[in-house]
Order: C-alpha cells, then structure tokens, then sequence
C-alpha cells in the first residue's frame, strides 16, 4: 500500500506547487490587479500579502510531499500531526468551495461549474490521501 501512497503523495506535491504557480495567470485571468486597483490600499496589500501566502503554503505542503514523501508514512509524533492537520485544512477547503462561496458564482455557468466540481474533487482527493496517511502514521494501516 505505500507504493501507491508515495507516488500518490508524489503527485499531490507536483500539483500542489503546480497550483501555486498558476496562480500567476490566474491572477491575470481574473484581473486581479484592476480589482485591487479599486480597493483602498490596506485592502488591496492585505489580498496581495494573502495571495503570496496562499502559494507558499501550497509550496510547503507540495515540496515534501514531491520531494520526502516517505515522511508521510514513517510514524512519528510530527508525521500524525502533519498528516491530520492536511487533512483537515483540505476539508476545511472543500467545505468552503461548497459552503462559503456563493452558487451564483458557478450555477448556470458551464465552464465556472465545471472548475467548482473538478477542484472539488481535487480538495477531497487531498483530504482523502492525507486522511490515509494519518491511519498509517496512527498505526490503523499498514
């Protein structure tokens, strides 16, 4: 089982700093700097300061997750606390995309539901593997 684990842990931390880097067409697409352009400048460096955040943590959580998967699987007090802590921030995640974000940012459009569902799918995936790195880390899987 932990074959399937590294490689999928492997590919998590790919696409995790993957979406960190995306955030910089994305940041365009969306015309991130015309609407920052349009707050007050405590608003607007507050969202840019966040943004930078966003993607460092995506980067931390990616690189060893790409780099020292085995981490998550060796037990250890620091792996189950890691192991748990992803799990429940990608829940948390999901649980925004579905509960904090307004539906009519997404009903109705074709291409904006279909980016709801395809990274719901992607924060539950998350939840999931770290979930069953946890059970490893706890011992409840070998």
């Amino acid at each position: 089982m932990t074959d399937w684990l590294v490689w999928l842990l492997r590919l998590a931390g790919a696409g995790l700093i993957l979406l960190a880097i995306v955030h910089i067409p994305m940041a365009r697409h969306l015309k991130w700097g015309e609407e920052a352009r349009r707050m007050s400048l405590t608003n607007a460096s507050i969202f840019h300061v966040h943004t930078f955040f966003i993607c460092v943590v995506l980067v931390l959580m990616g690189a060893p997750a790409l780099l020292a998967p085995q981490i998550f699987l060796d037990r250890s007090p620091a792996g189950l606390w890691m192991t748990w802590s992803f799990a429940v921030f990608w829940a948390l995640r999901m649980l925004v995309q579905w509960f904090v974000y307004p539906s009519a940012m997404w009903r109705g459009k074709r291409a904006e539901t279909i980016m709801h569902v395809a990274f719901s799918f992607v924060w539950l995936a998350l939840t999931l593997l770290f979930a069953v790195c946890g059970l490893v880390q706890a011992g409840q899987l070998q």
